[in-house]
């Protein structure tokens, strides 16, 4: 693909590719709904404690009477108490014995709410009610541990209060009475205020055991179902398989170095298109035994044949020896035998007398696509061993096989008219014949460039199918004896690479002016697009009229 910034050009790669893409969404979503049906089903609960209440106990039993507010770090100590294996043995203790099982198989988790006295606890389990009451049973259990603790220290607390009491009642007793031993007035009053001190604080620790200390706000009531979300989640696999196929589409298609329309052939070969060719299923029909061209490569192959006829008067003008036009491709594969073949039998019926020489010693295919014998051919003639005139066959057609006068023609001797003045024309084929064992220096020999002398004053043109020079050096002893030379390239087969090798080839090597290029497979819409006719001229008035 060649290096542009238009946008139709950027995005070519996704558009070409894009019923893939949508298919590749839908197998992404189908395999998502069907994964995350299957799956059990998971709910979240959560519930909150508020702790503000636990810093007054701590500020009672310090003591300290007033509001604290409690520090981060004691709030995360706090989450992580409820984590704790303390909290977490007490809470499946309790379900065990309340015989909930569900809420058993579900797990919990408490965090602090940053920037407030919250510790929030997350529970998750198989249904809605189990993990409400998981999430429940963590708070009440934390809660009463932490009260418990509370009125523990408290009762020490009141208990320690009171044994100092008594040790300072029996010093006073103590005093008093060695005070009247004396005969002196004994002085109570620092004691009697100790003691009211005392008194006091031990009213106020039993007052404290009221204290609520961390209490649950919001208790878990409902859950919501986390998972699964099978229509969520398919439609999140449908982005998602969109978007990844996308992205390899274009990776794939920028990597793609395949020339993918005639503009990026007629730039890469540096030449102007002499046919667009549909695609086509059968190149060539044959109805008993004689090799017809389909219908839709008719009229671009009538074109290029044009062309190439204003090619040869150019030729003649310029002192040079028309008719021999060497066909070549960059790629195998490209439908370099097919276009030789459809260029003869359009020839053939203009009028011309034609001669195809299957110089692709290698690969031989013109026999099958033109009907004849494959046995002796070239190279059996350039060898000896065969004489030309028995190697070279001709190609079979509804004129040369009906009879002269024959009855079938229409009222008025319009079809003797035509069939006489087609008859003139001729097709004849040169395969390439038994196994080479050297075809580049077979090619090479005098023998060849005699044979090309010979074939170019008894035919009005010769056609020579030769294999890519790229892959093979047999073409190179042929350039410089032809008259033109025909390029062929096949839309999304022909590397870019492999065209921009072959036309440096070409500049760097002796050899015949390239007279333009032949695209093959070339999409509908691209033909409408750049003017060429998509029906092949098979339809319309024109079309009904010729038939």
């Amino acid at each position: 693909m060649n290096e542009t910034t238009d946008a139709s050009a950027i995005f070519a790669p996704i558009w070409r590719r894009k019923w893939l893409i949508l298919l590749v969404g839908i197998l992404v979503a189908g395999l998502a709904y069907a994964y995350y049906k299957r799956k059990p089903s998971l709910y979240q609960s959560s519930t909150q404690i508020y702790l503000a209440n636990g810093s007054e106990e701590q500020s009672l039993l310090s003591n300290a009477p007033g509001e604290r507010k409690l520090n981060e770090r004691a709030i995360d100590d706090q989450a992580a108490i409820v984590n704790s294996s303390v909290v977490s043995e007490a809470v499946h203790a309790l379900l065990r014995k309340e015989n909930a099982r569900a809420a058993l198989k579900g797990k919990a988790h408490a965090k602090a709410a940053a920037g407030t006295d919250f510790v929030t606890i997350t529970a998750e389990a198989h249904n809605a009610k189990a993990a409400a009451k998981l999430a429940n049973t963590y708070a009440q259990v934390y809660i009463r541990r932490t009260r418990n603790t509370y009125q523990k220290e408290v009762r020490a607390a009141i208990a320690s209060t009171r044994k100092q009491l008594r040790r300072l009642e029996a010093e006073t007793s103590a005093s008093k009475a060695a005070a009247r031993g004396k005969g002196a007035a004994p002085t109570t009053s620092s004691a009697t205020l100790q003691a009211a001190t005392l008194v006091s604080r031990i009213s106020q620790f039993e007052s404290d055991l009221s204290v609520a200390g961390a209490a649950q706000t919001s208790p878990a009531k409902k859950a919501e179902l986390l998972s699964p979300m099978p229509k969520k989640n398919a439609i999140f696999g449908f982005v998602l398989g969109v978007l990844l196929a996308s992205i390899a589409a274009y990776s794939v298609g920028r990597l793609d170095r395949r020339l993918r329309s005639l503009t990026d052939i007629e730039t890469a070969f540096h030449t102007s298109t002499l046919a667009a060719l549909p695609k086509v299923k059968r190149p060539i029909i044959h109805r008993d035994g004689r090799p017809t061209l389909s219908g839709p490569l008719l009229e671009p192959l009538r074109r290029a044949h044009t062309s190439l006829q204003l090619g040869d008067v150019l030729a003649r003008s310029a002192g040079r020896r028309p008719g021999v036009l060497l066909v070549l491709s960059p790629d195998a594969a490209d439908g370099k035998s097919t276009v030789v073949s459809g260029l003869a039998l359009v020839a053939r019926d203009s009028g011309e007398r034609v001669a195809v020489v299957e110089a692709d010693l290698r690969r031989p295919v013109l026999a099958k696509l033109l009907d004849v014998n494959a046995s002796n051919g070239l190279a059996d003639v350039l060898a000896g061993s065969v004489a030309f005139g028995a190697a070279m066959q001709r190609v079979a057609s509804a004129e040369t096989e009906a009879p002269a006068g024959s009855s079938d023609a229409g009222a008025g001797g319009v079809s003797t008219l035509v069939q006489a003045r087609s008859s003139t024309g001729s097709a004849s084929v040169l395969v390439a014949g038994g196994p080479a064992s050297n075809p580049p220096a077979l090619l090479a020999s005098p023998a060849s460039e005699e044979l090309l002398r010979s074939l170019a004053e008894d035919f009005d043109s010769v056609l020579l199918d030769v294999p890519s020079p790229l892959e093979v050096s047999d073409a190179m002893p042929l350039l410089h004896l032809v008259d033109g030379i025909v390029l062929v390239a096949r839309v999304g087969h022909t590397r870019q690479a492999s065209a921009q090798r072959l036309v440096e080839l070409l500049e760097r090597s002796p050899s015949a002016p390239v007279l333009g290029v032949v695209a093959n497979d070339v999409a509908p819409k691209e033909l409408s697009r750049l003017g060429f006719s998509p029906q092949g001229g098979g339809k319309g008035r024109f079309g009904s009229l010729r038939r």
